[in-house]
Protein backbone atom coordinates (compact mmCIF):
# COMPACT_ATOMS: atom_id res chain seq x y z
CA UNK A 1 0.00 0.00 0.00
CA UNK A 2 1.25 3.41 -1.43
CA UNK A 3 -0.23 7.04 -0.60
CA UNK A 4 1.30 9.58 -2.33
CA UNK A 5 0.78 13.37 -1.91
CA UNK A 6 0.18 15.20 -5.40
CA UNK A 7 -1.54 14.30 -8.07
CA UNK A 8 -2.95 10.23 -7.82
CA UNK A 9 -5.40 8.16 -8.04
CA UNK A 10 -7.08 6.06 -5.73
CA UNK A 11 -7.21 3.12 -4.45
CA UNK A 12 -9.91 1.05 -1.46
CA UNK A 13 -8.45 -1.11 0.76
CA UNK A 14 -10.61 -3.13 3.00
CA UNK A 15 -13.53 0.00 4.04
CA UNK A 16 -10.86 2.24 2.97
CA UNK A 17 -9.98 4.57 -0.36
CA UNK A 18 -6.39 6.40 -0.05
CA UNK A 19 -4.50 7.93 -2.63
CA UNK A 20 -2.18 5.23 -4.70
CA UNK A 21 0.86 5.17 -7.01
CA UNK A 22 2.28 1.74 -8.18
CA UNK A 23 5.57 1.32 -7.72
CA UNK A 24 6.45 1.19 -11.82
CA UNK A 25 4.52 4.83 -11.77
CA UNK A 26 6.82 6.02 -9.22
CA UNK A 27 9.86 5.60 -10.81
CA UNK A 28 8.06 7.25 -14.11
CA UNK A 29 6.68 9.96 -12.50
CA UNK A 30 7.99 13.76 -11.69
CA UNK A 31 5.48 14.93 -9.97
CA UNK A 32 4.72 12.86 -6.56
CA UNK A 33 6.11 15.33 -3.59
CA UNK A 34 5.75 12.77 -0.87
CA UNK A 35 5.25 8.81 -1.30
CA UNK A 36 4.33 6.55 2.20
CA UNK A 37 4.91 3.24 1.53
CA UNK A 38 4.22 0.12 3.56
CA UNK A 39 6.11 -2.25 1.67
CA UNK A 40 6.98 -1.51 -1.59
CA UNK A 41 10.07 0.74 -1.26
CA UNK A 42 13.19 -1.80 -0.67
CA UNK A 43 14.95 -3.88 -3.63
CA UNK A 44 14.20 -2.61 -7.12
CA UNK A 45 13.27 0.96 -5.86
CA UNK A 46 14.71 2.93 -8.30
CA UNK A 47 12.99 7.01 -7.33
CA UNK A 48 13.49 10.09 -9.10
CA UNK A 49 14.49 13.00 -7.12
CA UNK A 50 14.69 11.26 -3.82
CA UNK A 51 15.74 13.84 -1.18
CA UNK A 52 14.83 12.48 2.48
CA UNK A 53 13.84 8.95 3.80
CA UNK A 54 12.48 8.23 6.33
CA UNK A 55 11.85 4.71 7.52
CA UNK A 56 10.19 2.77 10.78
CA UNK A 57 10.59 -0.53 9.85
CA UNK A 58 13.14 -2.44 11.63
CA UNK A 59 16.35 -3.98 10.15
CA UNK A 60 19.25 -5.83 10.81
CA UNK A 61 20.20 -7.56 7.52
CA UNK A 62 23.11 -5.85 6.17
CA UNK A 63 22.15 -6.83 2.60
CA UNK A 64 18.93 -4.87 2.87
CA UNK A 65 20.09 -1.79 4.47
CA UNK A 66 23.34 -1.57 2.15
CA UNK A 67 20.39 -1.90 -1.02
CA UNK A 68 18.33 0.67 0.57
CA UNK A 69 21.19 3.39 1.39
CA UNK A 70 22.61 2.23 -2.02
CA UNK A 71 20.16 3.74 -3.70
CA UNK A 72 18.94 6.95 -1.57
CA UNK A 73 23.03 7.51 -2.09
CA UNK A 74 23.08 7.21 -5.97
CA UNK A 75 19.69 8.61 -6.67
CA UNK A 76 20.09 7.01 -10.33
CA UNK A 77 17.46 9.39 -12.00
CA UNK A 78 17.97 12.52 -10.05
CA UNK A 79 17.58 15.53 -11.57
CA UNK A 80 20.63 17.61 -10.11
CA UNK A 81 20.40 20.97 -9.09
CA UNK A 82 22.70 22.65 -11.15
CA UNK A 83 25.86 24.32 -9.20
CA UNK A 84 25.12 23.50 -5.66
CA UNK A 85 26.06 20.10 -4.44
CA UNK A 86 25.01 20.79 -0.89
CA UNK A 87 21.00 20.46 -2.95
CA UNK A 88 22.44 17.49 -4.12
CA UNK A 89 22.88 15.80 -0.67
CA UNK A 90 20.43 13.20 0.81
CA UNK A 91 19.14 12.54 4.40
CA UNK A 92 17.74 8.87 5.63
CA UNK A 93 16.40 8.56 9.42
CA UNK A 94 16.51 5.21 10.73
CA UNK A 95 15.28 4.96 14.20
CA UNK A 96 14.21 1.05 14.03
CA UNK A 97 17.57 0.23 12.04
CA UNK A 98 19.88 -1.72 13.78
CA UNK A 99 22.58 0.88 14.93
CA UNK A 100 25.65 -1.60 14.29
CA UNK A 101 24.84 -2.52 10.80
CA UNK A 102 24.09 0.95 9.69
CA UNK A 103 27.72 2.09 10.79
CA UNK A 104 28.92 -1.47 9.70
CA UNK A 105 27.42 -0.41 5.95
CA UNK A 106 28.27 3.37 6.47
CA UNK A 107 31.62 2.67 7.39
CA UNK A 108 31.92 0.46 3.83
CA UNK A 109 30.68 3.30 2.04
CA UNK A 110 33.48 5.33 3.23
CA UNK A 111 36.18 2.90 2.89
CA UNK A 112 35.15 1.52 -0.26
CA UNK A 113 35.32 -2.15 1.47
CA UNK A 114 31.79 -3.80 1.75
CA UNK A 115 31.68 -4.13 5.44
CA UNK A 116 33.14 -7.47 6.20
CA UNK A 117 36.55 -8.75 7.09
CA UNK A 118 37.56 -10.78 3.96
CA UNK A 119 38.25 -7.73 1.64
CA UNK A 120 40.66 -4.49 2.93
CA UNK A 121 39.08 -0.93 2.72
CA UNK A 122 41.08 1.13 0.13
CA UNK A 123 42.32 5.01 0.03
CA UNK A 124 39.59 7.26 0.32
CA UNK A 125 38.80 11.54 0.64
CA UNK A 126 36.76 12.18 3.44
CA UNK A 127 35.58 15.17 5.24
CA UNK A 128 33.90 17.70 3.33
CA UNK A 129 33.89 21.63 3.40
CA UNK A 130 31.25 23.63 1.36
CA UNK A 131 33.25 25.78 -1.12
CA UNK A 132 31.22 29.34 -2.25
CA UNK A 133 32.27 31.16 -4.83
CA UNK A 134 36.06 33.29 -4.26
CA UNK A 135 34.88 37.02 -3.61
CA UNK A 136 38.49 37.80 -4.65
CA UNK A 137 38.31 36.77 -7.77
CA UNK A 138 36.43 39.37 -10.19
CA UNK A 139 33.35 39.31 -12.14
CA UNK A 140 35.46 39.54 -15.32
CA UNK A 141 36.83 36.28 -14.56
CA UNK A 142 33.11 34.37 -14.32
CA UNK A 143 32.06 36.41 -17.42
CA UNK A 144 34.54 34.60 -19.22
CA UNK A 145 34.48 30.66 -17.78
CA UNK A 146 30.90 31.20 -18.28
CA UNK A 147 31.09 32.17 -21.90
CA UNK A 148 33.58 29.35 -22.61
CA UNK A 149 31.86 27.22 -25.13
CA UNK A 150 30.91 23.28 -23.81
CA UNK A 151 29.48 20.45 -25.61
CA UNK A 152 27.05 18.05 -24.94
CA UNK A 153 26.71 14.25 -26.27
CA UNK A 154 23.84 13.59 -28.65
CA UNK A 155 21.37 11.26 -27.66
CA UNK A 156 21.14 7.81 -29.35
CA UNK A 157 17.47 7.11 -29.43
CA UNK A 158 16.56 11.12 -29.64
CA UNK A 159 13.20 12.21 -30.91
CA UNK A 160 13.49 15.44 -32.37
CA UNK A 161 9.26 16.49 -32.79
CA UNK A 162 9.37 15.19 -28.85
CA UNK A 163 12.29 17.83 -28.14
CA UNK A 164 10.59 20.47 -30.03
CA UNK A 165 6.81 19.83 -28.44
CA UNK A 166 8.60 19.91 -25.15
CA UNK A 167 10.75 22.79 -25.73
CA UNK A 168 7.90 24.65 -27.06
CA UNK A 169 5.41 24.02 -23.97
CA UNK A 170 8.82 25.18 -21.43
CA UNK A 171 8.82 27.99 -23.59
CA UNK A 172 4.97 28.97 -23.17
CA UNK A 173 5.19 27.90 -19.68
CA UNK A 174 8.41 30.76 -19.08
CA UNK A 175 6.24 33.69 -21.25
CA UNK A 176 9.21 33.36 -23.82
CA UNK A 177 6.74 32.59 -26.92
CA UNK A 178 3.28 32.87 -26.36
CA UNK A 179 1.58 29.91 -28.22
CA UNK A 180 4.91 28.09 -28.63
CA UNK A 181 3.24 24.44 -29.13
CA UNK A 182 0.35 25.99 -31.69
CA UNK A 183 3.71 27.46 -33.21
CA UNK A 184 5.69 24.28 -33.52
CA UNK A 185 3.04 22.19 -35.19
CA UNK A 186 2.06 25.14 -37.70
CA UNK A 187 5.90 24.48 -38.79
CA UNK A 188 5.44 20.61 -39.12
CA UNK A 189 2.97 20.91 -40.54
CA UNK A 190 4.40 22.79 -43.48
CA UNK A 191 7.11 20.93 -43.18
CA UNK A 192 4.57 17.26 -44.13
CA UNK A 193 2.37 19.55 -46.62
CA UNK A 194 5.69 19.79 -48.21
CA UNK A 195 6.72 16.00 -48.12
CA UNK A 196 3.55 15.14 -49.45
CA UNK A 197 4.17 17.28 -52.89
CA UNK A 198 7.93 15.60 -52.64
CA UNK A 199 6.72 11.65 -52.09
CA UNK A 200 3.20 12.57 -54.44
CA UNK A 201 3.54 8.96 -55.83
CA UNK A 202 4.85 6.75 -53.16
CA UNK A 203 2.10 7.82 -50.82
CA UNK A 204 -0.60 7.53 -53.31
CA UNK A 205 0.48 3.62 -53.21
CA UNK A 206 0.81 3.98 -49.45
CA UNK A 207 -2.89 5.16 -49.41
CA UNK A 208 -3.56 1.94 -51.31
CA UNK A 209 -1.80 -0.07 -48.94
CA UNK A 210 -3.83 1.50 -46.20
CA UNK A 211 -7.38 1.37 -47.60
CA UNK A 212 -6.55 -2.60 -48.37
CA UNK A 213 -6.12 -5.78 -46.77
CA UNK A 214 -4.26 -8.43 -48.05
CA UNK A 215 -4.15 -11.91 -47.17
CA UNK A 216 -4.50 -15.43 -47.52
CA UNK A 217 -7.56 -17.89 -46.89
CA UNK A 218 -7.02 -21.91 -46.04
CA UNK A 219 -9.65 -23.86 -47.53
CA UNK A 220 -9.51 -27.74 -46.33
CA UNK A 221 -11.57 -30.80 -46.81
CA UNK A 222 -11.73 -32.99 -43.74
CA UNK A 223 -13.34 -35.64 -45.62
CA UNK A 224 -10.80 -35.95 -48.66
CA UNK A 225 -7.78 -34.59 -46.95
CA UNK A 226 -6.84 -32.01 -49.23
CA UNK A 227 -5.91 -28.03 -48.62
CA UNK A 228 -5.94 -25.10 -50.95
CA UNK A 229 -4.84 -21.57 -50.05
CA UNK A 230 -6.42 -18.39 -51.88
CA UNK A 231 -4.71 -15.04 -51.79
CA UNK A 232 -7.38 -12.25 -50.99
CA UNK A 233 -7.85 -8.82 -51.29
CA UNK A 234 -10.18 -6.26 -49.09
CA UNK A 235 -11.45 -3.20 -48.69
CA UNK A 236 -9.67 -1.82 -45.08
CA UNK A 237 -12.59 -1.41 -42.21
CA UNK A 238 -12.22 1.44 -39.93
CA UNK A 239 -10.43 -0.65 -37.19
CA UNK A 240 -7.50 -1.35 -39.76
CA UNK A 241 -7.13 2.34 -40.58
CA UNK A 242 -6.96 3.45 -36.96
CA UNK A 243 -4.39 0.70 -36.69
CA UNK A 244 -2.21 2.06 -39.57
CA UNK A 245 -2.92 5.84 -37.93
CA UNK A 246 -1.90 4.89 -34.63
CA UNK A 247 1.71 3.16 -36.19
CA UNK A 248 2.48 6.48 -37.95
CA UNK A 249 1.67 8.61 -35.01
CA UNK A 250 4.36 6.74 -32.70
CA UNK A 251 6.66 7.46 -36.14
CA UNK A 252 6.25 11.27 -36.14
CA UNK A 253 4.60 11.69 -32.56
CA UNK A 254 1.02 11.09 -31.16
CA UNK A 255 0.38 15.07 -30.81
CA UNK A 256 1.55 15.96 -34.47
CA UNK A 257 -0.25 13.34 -36.01
CA UNK A 258 -3.72 14.30 -33.87
CA UNK A 259 -2.95 18.37 -35.11
CA UNK A 260 -2.31 17.11 -38.48
CA UNK A 261 -5.06 15.27 -39.18
CA UNK A 262 -7.33 18.11 -37.42
CA UNK A 263 -5.57 20.40 -40.52
CA UNK A 264 -6.18 17.83 -42.91
CA UNK A 265 -9.95 17.52 -42.04
CA UNK A 266 -10.25 21.15 -41.67
CA UNK A 267 -8.24 22.23 -45.22
CA UNK A 268 -9.02 19.76 -47.41
CA UNK A 269 -11.86 17.57 -45.90
CA UNK A 270 -15.60 18.34 -46.60
CA UNK A 271 -16.79 20.45 -44.13
CA UNK A 272 -20.42 18.82 -44.24
CA UNK A 273 -19.22 15.65 -43.17
CA UNK A 274 -16.08 15.99 -40.67
CA UNK A 275 -16.29 12.11 -39.50
CA UNK A 276 -15.38 11.11 -43.22
CA UNK A 277 -13.10 13.98 -43.81
CA UNK A 278 -11.31 13.11 -40.09
CA UNK A 279 -11.08 9.12 -41.71
CA UNK A 280 -9.36 10.01 -44.67
CA UNK A 281 -6.77 12.85 -42.63
CA UNK A 282 -5.87 9.29 -40.79
CA UNK A 283 -5.43 7.09 -43.83
CA UNK A 284 -3.48 9.96 -45.55
CA UNK A 285 -1.29 9.95 -42.09
CA UNK A 286 -1.08 6.32 -42.12
CA UNK A 287 0.24 6.45 -45.46
CA UNK A 288 3.37 9.09 -44.35
CA UNK A 289 4.04 6.56 -41.81
CA UNK A 290 4.92 4.18 -44.63
CA UNK A 291 7.49 6.15 -46.36
CA UNK A 292 10.92 6.02 -44.71
CA UNK A 293 12.34 9.63 -46.04
CA UNK A 294 9.22 11.25 -44.80
CA UNK A 295 9.90 10.80 -41.09
CA UNK A 296 14.10 11.68 -41.64
CA UNK A 297 12.38 14.81 -43.32
CA UNK A 298 10.35 15.99 -40.05
CA UNK A 299 12.74 14.77 -37.86
CA UNK A 300 15.61 17.00 -39.80
CA UNK A 301 13.07 20.29 -39.50
CA UNK A 302 12.26 19.72 -36.30
CA UNK A 303 15.60 19.24 -35.04
CA UNK A 304 16.65 22.56 -36.66
CA UNK A 305 13.19 24.53 -35.71
CA UNK A 306 14.13 23.50 -31.89
CA UNK A 307 17.97 24.52 -31.94
CA UNK A 308 16.84 27.88 -33.71
CA UNK A 309 14.38 28.67 -30.45
CA UNK A 310 17.35 27.30 -28.23
CA UNK A 311 19.74 30.38 -30.19
CA UNK A 312 17.06 32.80 -30.06
CA UNK A 313 15.95 32.74 -26.50
CA UNK A 314 19.45 31.54 -25.10
CA UNK A 315 19.86 34.74 -23.06
CA UNK A 316 15.87 34.84 -21.92
CA UNK A 317 16.61 31.60 -20.48
CA UNK A 318 20.27 32.34 -18.67
CA UNK A 319 17.63 34.67 -17.10
CA UNK A 320 15.64 32.10 -15.47
CA UNK A 321 15.71 30.04 -11.88
CA UNK A 322 18.72 27.34 -11.98
CA UNK A 323 16.00 24.77 -12.18
CA UNK A 324 14.61 26.56 -15.05
CA UNK A 325 17.61 26.68 -16.79
CA UNK A 326 18.33 23.11 -16.00
CA UNK A 327 15.51 21.80 -17.64
CA UNK A 328 16.70 23.64 -21.30
CA UNK A 329 19.97 21.95 -20.48
CA UNK A 330 17.59 18.71 -20.15
CA UNK A 331 15.65 19.56 -23.74
CA UNK A 332 19.03 21.02 -25.19
CA UNK A 333 20.63 17.52 -24.61
CA UNK A 334 18.03 15.53 -26.26
CA UNK A 335 19.43 16.61 -29.69
CA UNK A 336 20.01 13.63 -31.71
CA UNK A 337 23.59 15.10 -32.62
CA UNK A 338 25.92 16.76 -30.52
CA UNK A 339 25.08 20.23 -29.22
CA UNK A 340 26.74 23.12 -28.09
CA UNK A 341 25.74 24.09 -24.38
CA UNK A 342 26.02 27.05 -21.73
CA UNK A 343 28.18 26.43 -18.70
CA UNK A 344 26.26 27.49 -15.13
CA UNK A 345 27.47 29.22 -12.93
CA UNK A 346 28.28 27.10 -9.93
CA UNK A 347 27.78 28.66 -6.25
CA UNK A 348 28.40 25.79 -3.78
CA UNK A 349 30.61 22.65 -4.10
CA UNK A 350 31.63 19.89 -1.38
CA UNK A 351 35.13 19.16 -1.83
CA UNK A 352 36.97 16.28 0.49
CA UNK A 353 39.80 17.56 2.84
CA UNK A 354 41.42 14.69 4.20
CA UNK A 355 42.84 11.45 2.68
CA UNK A 356 42.45 8.45 4.95
CA UNK A 357 44.54 5.54 3.95
CA UNK A 358 43.73 1.53 3.91
CA UNK A 359 45.80 1.44 6.82
CA UNK A 360 43.13 4.09 8.90
CA UNK A 361 45.80 6.77 8.85
CA UNK A 362 44.88 10.21 7.81
CA UNK A 363 46.33 13.28 6.19
CA UNK A 364 45.02 16.17 4.75
CA UNK A 365 45.00 17.00 1.49
CA UNK A 366 47.08 19.97 0.09
CA UNK A 367 45.46 23.37 -1.16
CA UNK A 368 45.69 25.73 -3.49
CA UNK A 369 45.07 29.81 -3.74
CA UNK A 370 43.19 31.30 -6.20
CA UNK A 371 40.43 28.47 -6.94
CA UNK A 372 37.23 30.16 -8.34
CA UNK A 373 35.65 28.51 -5.54
CA UNK A 374 36.85 28.25 -2.08
CA UNK A 375 36.82 27.12 1.58
CA UNK A 376 36.41 30.40 4.30
CA UNK A 377 40.41 30.54 4.28
CA UNK A 378 41.03 31.37 0.44
CA UNK A 379 41.65 27.68 -0.41
CA UNK A 380 41.24 24.45 -2.60
CA UNK A 381 41.76 21.52 -1.02
CA UNK A 382 42.67 18.57 -4.19
CA UNK A 383 44.37 15.07 -4.14
CA UNK A 384 46.36 15.76 -7.50
CA UNK A 385 48.52 13.53 -8.87
CA UNK A 386 52.35 14.74 -8.46
CA UNK A 387 52.75 16.59 -12.05
CA UNK A 388 48.68 17.65 -11.81
CA UNK A 389 50.04 19.59 -8.91
CA UNK A 390 53.19 20.92 -10.88
CA UNK A 391 51.21 22.34 -13.50
CA UNK A 392 48.87 24.02 -11.36
CA UNK A 393 51.87 25.68 -9.35
CA UNK A 394 53.53 26.22 -12.81
CA UNK A 395 50.72 27.85 -14.41
CA UNK A 396 49.70 30.40 -11.01
CA UNK A 397 53.32 31.26 -11.11
CA UNK A 398 53.29 32.86 -14.61
CA UNK A 399 52.95 36.70 -14.75
CA UNK A 400 48.90 38.10 -14.87
CA UNK A 401 47.09 34.94 -13.38
CA UNK A 402 44.42 35.65 -11.60
CA UNK A 403 42.43 32.35 -11.14
CA UNK A 404 41.64 29.07 -12.42
CA UNK A 405 38.91 25.82 -12.20
CA UNK A 406 39.58 22.46 -11.52
CA UNK A 407 36.84 21.44 -14.20
CA UNK A 408 34.19 18.86 -12.50
CA UNK A 409 35.24 15.35 -13.82
CA UNK A 410 31.06 14.79 -13.92
CA UNK A 411 28.56 15.07 -16.04
CA UNK A 412 27.15 19.06 -14.92
CA UNK A 413 26.22 22.04 -16.30
CA UNK A 414 29.13 23.60 -14.19
CA UNK A 415 31.50 20.92 -16.10
CA UNK A 416 33.30 22.05 -19.49
CA UNK A 417 32.95 19.00 -22.21
CA UNK A 418 33.77 18.21 -25.37
CA UNK A 419 33.33 15.49 -27.62
CA UNK A 420 35.50 12.95 -29.24
CA UNK A 421 34.92 9.92 -31.19
CA UNK A 422 36.44 6.54 -29.89
CA UNK A 423 35.85 3.45 -32.11
CA UNK A 424 33.12 5.56 -34.49
CA UNK A 425 30.97 6.38 -30.91
CA UNK A 426 30.81 10.24 -29.69
CA UNK A 427 32.10 10.17 -26.25
CA UNK A 428 32.85 13.43 -23.70
CA UNK A 429 36.59 14.24 -22.48
CA UNK A 430 36.16 17.16 -19.77
CA UNK A 431 39.58 18.97 -19.60
CA UNK A 432 41.54 19.21 -16.13
CA UNK A 433 42.35 22.79 -15.74
CA UNK A 434 41.50 26.27 -17.04
CA UNK A 435 43.76 29.18 -16.56
CA UNK A 436 42.48 32.95 -16.51
CA UNK A 437 44.83 35.59 -16.75
CA UNK A 438 44.76 39.23 -16.90
CA UNK A 439 46.15 40.64 -20.39
CA UNK A 440 48.26 44.19 -20.46
CA UNK A 441 45.00 46.00 -21.97
CA UNK A 442 43.01 44.81 -18.46
CA UNK A 443 40.41 41.74 -20.82
CA UNK A 444 40.80 38.19 -19.26
CA UNK A 445 41.70 35.22 -21.17
CA UNK A 446 41.60 31.58 -20.86
CA UNK A 447 43.35 29.19 -21.07
CA UNK A 448 43.20 24.94 -21.52
CA UNK A 449 46.21 23.68 -20.02
CA UNK A 450 45.32 19.96 -19.54
CA UNK A 451 47.46 17.05 -17.90
CA UNK A 452 47.22 14.14 -20.58
CA UNK A 453 48.40 10.74 -19.76
CA UNK A 454 49.63 8.91 -22.55
CA UNK A 455 49.12 5.49 -21.00
CA UNK A 456 45.64 4.97 -21.21
CA UNK A 457 43.57 3.05 -24.70
CA UNK A 458 41.64 6.08 -25.04
CA UNK A 459 44.26 9.05 -24.78
CA UNK A 460 44.58 9.27 -28.50
CA UNK A 461 40.90 9.95 -29.74
CA UNK A 462 40.70 12.18 -26.55
CA UNK A 463 43.70 14.82 -27.86
CA UNK A 464 41.92 14.55 -31.63
CA UNK A 465 39.00 15.70 -30.25
CA UNK A 466 40.53 18.65 -27.85
CA UNK A 467 42.54 19.44 -31.26
CA UNK A 468 39.03 19.18 -33.29
CA UNK A 469 37.76 21.73 -30.50
CA UNK A 470 40.28 23.82 -30.61
CA UNK A 471 39.99 24.65 -34.55
CA UNK A 472 36.67 24.98 -34.09
CA UNK A 473 37.10 27.54 -30.85
CA UNK A 474 40.32 28.53 -30.03
CA UNK A 475 39.40 32.25 -30.79
CA UNK A 476 38.09 32.27 -27.51
CA UNK A 477 41.06 30.83 -25.94
CA UNK A 478 44.66 32.54 -25.23
CA UNK A 479 46.23 28.90 -25.44
CA UNK A 480 44.84 25.56 -25.68
CA UNK A 481 47.66 22.72 -24.84
CA UNK A 482 48.39 19.09 -23.55
CA UNK A 483 50.75 18.26 -21.49
CA UNK A 484 52.47 15.30 -21.00
CA UNK A 485 55.08 13.52 -18.71
CA UNK A 486 57.43 11.80 -20.86
CA UNK A 487 60.57 10.25 -19.21
CA UNK A 488 61.82 13.47 -16.66
CA UNK A 489 60.18 15.91 -19.29
CA UNK A 490 57.06 17.79 -18.99
CA UNK A 491 56.29 17.75 -22.85
CA UNK A 492 53.30 19.89 -24.40
CA UNK A 493 51.60 20.34 -28.06
CA UNK A 494 50.09 23.96 -28.62
CA UNK A 495 46.61 22.92 -30.17
CA UNK A 496 46.23 26.28 -31.37
CA UNK A 497 48.94 25.83 -34.13
CA UNK A 498 47.62 24.65 -37.30
CA UNK A 499 50.90 22.37 -37.95
CA UNK A 500 50.58 20.41 -34.64
CA UNK A 501 46.61 20.16 -35.42
CA UNK A 502 47.77 18.40 -38.48
CA UNK A 503 50.22 15.55 -36.76
CA UNK A 504 47.87 15.04 -33.89
CA UNK A 505 45.08 13.89 -36.46
CA UNK A 506 47.52 12.22 -38.95
CA UNK A 507 49.38 10.30 -35.33
CA UNK A 508 48.98 6.64 -34.46
CA UNK A 509 51.22 6.77 -31.95
CA UNK A 510 50.79 9.27 -29.22
CA UNK A 511 54.17 9.06 -27.37
CA UNK A 512 55.88 9.42 -30.39
CA UNK A 513 53.98 12.70 -31.08
CA UNK A 514 55.41 13.98 -27.78
CA UNK A 515 59.00 13.14 -28.53
CA UNK A 516 58.19 14.93 -31.84
CA UNK A 517 59.26 18.24 -33.14
CA UNK A 518 55.60 18.90 -32.70
CA UNK A 519 56.45 19.17 -28.87
CA UNK A 520 57.97 21.24 -26.98
CA UNK A 521 59.24 21.16 -22.92
CA UNK A 522 56.44 22.84 -21.16
CA UNK A 523 58.30 25.49 -18.99
CA UNK A 524 56.42 28.18 -16.26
Amino acid sequence: MAHVFGEHSTQTFGRHTVPYISPERVQESTWVRILIAKDAISTGWDCPRAEVMVSFRPARDKTHITQLLGRMVRTPLARRIPGNERLNSVDCLLPFFDEASVKDVAKALMSGGDGGDDLPGRRVLINPVELKPNSAIPEAVWDKLLSLPSQSLPKRHARPVKRLTSLAHELAVDGLLEDAGKAAHAEMHKVLDGARARYKAEIETARKSVLTVEGKSLKADLKGGGMSFDDFLEEADYAVIEDAYRRAGRAISPDLATSYSDYLARSEGDADDMEAAIIDAHVTIGALGLVPGIRETLETEAEKLANQWLTRFRVDIKNLSDERQDVYRQIREMSASPMDVDLARPTSWMQPTTIREANGSETPLPSFERHMLCDEHGMFPEDFNSWEGEVVKSELARAGAVAWYRNPSRASQDSLGIIYEDGGKPRIVRPDFVFFVQQDDGTVAADIVDPHGIQFGDAMPKLKGLAQYAERFGDQYRRIEAVAKIGDKFRVLDLKEAATRASVSAATTIKALYESADAFDYLP
